[in-house]
């Protein structure tokens, strides 16, 4: 019984090791959501990055001067906010990627789209992860602004998005999961205690 348990706690260990840590990030780094920062800022912002599903964007943002929609593909090229897919109203805006493929995200403020305040994030599937990272580094700095790619040793290949919504979800990314290896791993060790 007891060599049973303890076979039981080792599997429930090691699994820890397969199911990754979610990744927060502050779209903009310490610049936020904003207009101030060039057309093309978010969109180097978001190459320098590997997101996979479970990942959480922290938006920030003045709501007096900007919003945050997510929209469709056309919308997100013609800076369209008429018809958004999800419309936030905070200032301080959490938006978890529970999906692969792109989200399409834009401020509606008539000019802010088109004056580079629209952001692509490109969803990997979190079983392609090899690392575990919890909270990626601020990449501004008063003597470079702009952030610096990151080095990553999975190189990602194009891929469009109806390959990309084939690829199986990692259901190692969920909090229950990782909740209930917790649990299960707590329950084997008292057991194991208490024989």
């Amino acid at each position: 019984m007891k060599n049973t348990i303890m076979g039981l706690l080792i599997v429930a260990l090691s699994l820890f090791s397969v199911v990754r840590a979610t990744s927060i990030y502050e779209v903009g780094d310490s610049n936020g959501w904003t207009t101030t920062v060039g057309v093309d800022y978010y969109k180097t912002w978001s190459s320098s990055k590997t997101f996979y599903v479970g990942d959480v964007l922290i938006f920030q943002y003045n709501k007096t001067f900007h919003n945050l929609m997510e929209v469709s593909f056309q919308d997100f090229e013609s800076c369209n906010p008429n018809s958004p897919l999800t419309t936030y109203q905070s200032q301080y805006e959490p938006v978890i990627l529970n999906r692969t493929g792109h989200y399409y995200f834009i401020c509606g403020v008539p000019g802010h789209c088109e004056s580079g305040q629209k952001l692509d994030v490109l969803v990997m599937p979190a079983s392609l992860e090899n690392t575990t990272p919890i909270i990626q580094p601020n990449n501004a700095s008063s003597s470079n602004p702009s952030p610096k790619p990151l080095e990553d040793p999975l190189e990602v290949l194009p891929v469009d998005d109806a390959t990309i919504a084939t690829l199986p979800y990692n259901a190692g990314s969920s909090l229950c999961v990782w909740s209930g290896l917790s649990m299960l791993s707590f329950f084997l060790l008292q057991t194991l205690v208490f024989l």
